[in-house]
């Protein structure tokens, strides 16, 4: 047998559901496999991964993800792509028939990273922010995805929401060969990351939407999944911005110290000259009964996403009933970099709310 079609047997079973196909030359899909798991910054490796999954099947580098999973699991995934490059058939063959006997499905959530939508390769760093948290996510048995989306310098609003929908779909179209719950997907993500998720669940179990007789299509039409949903059960917003129209209007310091506007490249113009687009962009515009429970951190002395944005949000998700917690770092800067916004009182009240919304989806009272 060649060797190429000894690899297609061996692999198509654990990574795809039988409609989908990898061989050997595909391989770069899931990625070679190698110890900077936790974001190349230093950071202690974890073995426990599928690296570069192509969500979309069109090979670009904005269309990754990468998969994180519980150690409970007791297989290192991440030796796949090693073992392949060296012709280690057999010892394949046996993390593929383990990871097959797996029947239990795992809650996830969905990490988006930050850079003013222009980066589309932010992934590898998504869980800096992070790292005691995702620890503890992946030790109450939660899946972790950190995922790429197209930069800005290509593609305009709504691109970046339709990769990240994209990304849901085949997350749930493989649901039982990645051994995930569809039925409980979290989202989270920093300053543009922060707008995206909130975006996901602000305009979850909604499709097409039409606002002073423009509309759009919220879902898009990426990948092999259409029969899925996008729609995601809880949202972390770390000081994304939720009102693009409306940048300037409490900060003095934003419009002094801003030197490029973003958001010229996400709407694709001039935002006087896109006033309906730009409400389209905003995930308060999509606020529905069915928007899923809002954690939102802000810091106060932010000067490129002003702290107003979030207190926007929070007061718009209260007015309409639903569930929102709004947390003022008092100290806190854009990007955490003083230490503040991530201290580890935050990243406790973050995991207590994905697990206990985990929890409360199941049937099961929380405590931690």
């Amino acid at each position: 047998m060649k060797t190429s079609m000894k690899i297609k047997l061996i692999i198509k079973p654990l990574l795809f559901v039988s409609s989908l196909l990898i061989s050997f030359s595909s391989m770069s899909q899931w990625g070679v496999a190698y110890n900077s798991g936790w974001g190349n910054r230093g950071l202690e490796s974890y073995p426990n991964f599928f690296k570069s999954i192509d969500y979309v099947g069109d090979g670009i580098n904005g269309h990754r993800l990468d998969i994180y999973y519980p150690k409970e699991l007791k297989i290192n995934l991440n030796n796949l792509g090693v073992l392949a490059l060296n012709q280690q058939y057999d010892k394949i063959d046996e993390v593929v028939s383990n990871f097959k006997t797996i029947k239990k499905k795992y809650p996830c959530v969905v990490v988006i990273y930050g850079s003013a939508w222009r980066g589309n390769a932010g992934k590898d760093g998504s869980l800096h922010h992070i790292k005691d948290a995702a620890k503890k996510l992946l030790k109450n048995g939660f899946i972790l995805v950190t995922v790429n989306h197209r930069s800005t310098n290509s593609h305009a609003f709504p691109a970046q929401i339709h990769d990240i929908k994209a990304a849901i779909r085949y997350l749930k179209g493989n649901s039982e060969a990645l051994n995930i719950d569809p039925n409980f997907i979290a989202v989270q993500g920093y300053s543009s990351g922060g707008h995206l998720a909130a975006f996901m669940g602000a305009s979850s179990y909604l499709d097409n939407f039409e606002y002073n007789g423009k509309e759009i299509d919220l879902n898009g039409s990426l990948g092999d999944h259409l029969d899925q949903n996008s729609d995601v059960q809880a949202v972390v917003d770390w000081y994304g911005p939720t009102d693009l129209s409306k940048m300037d209007d409490c900060s003095a310091v934003v419009r002094q110290k801003r030197n490029s506007d973003a958001r010229i490249a996400f709407i694709g113009g001039p935002v006087n000259e896109n006033k309906i687009t730009i409400q389209l962009a905003n995930p308060i515009t999509y606020l529905n009964p069915k928007t899923p429970p809002f954690l939102i951190f802000h810091g106060a002395k932010d000067t490129a996403v002003p702290v107003c944005q979030s207190e926007m949000l929070h007061s718009a998700l209260i007015e309409k009933g639903l569930s929102s917690k709004l947390i003022i770092e008092e100290e806190g800067v854009h990007s955490g970099t003083n230490g503040k916004m991530f201290a580890k009182k935050n990243l406790d009240i973050m995991t207590n709310f994905i697990i206990d919304h985990y929890n409360k989806s199941k049937g099961i009272s929380y405590s931690d």
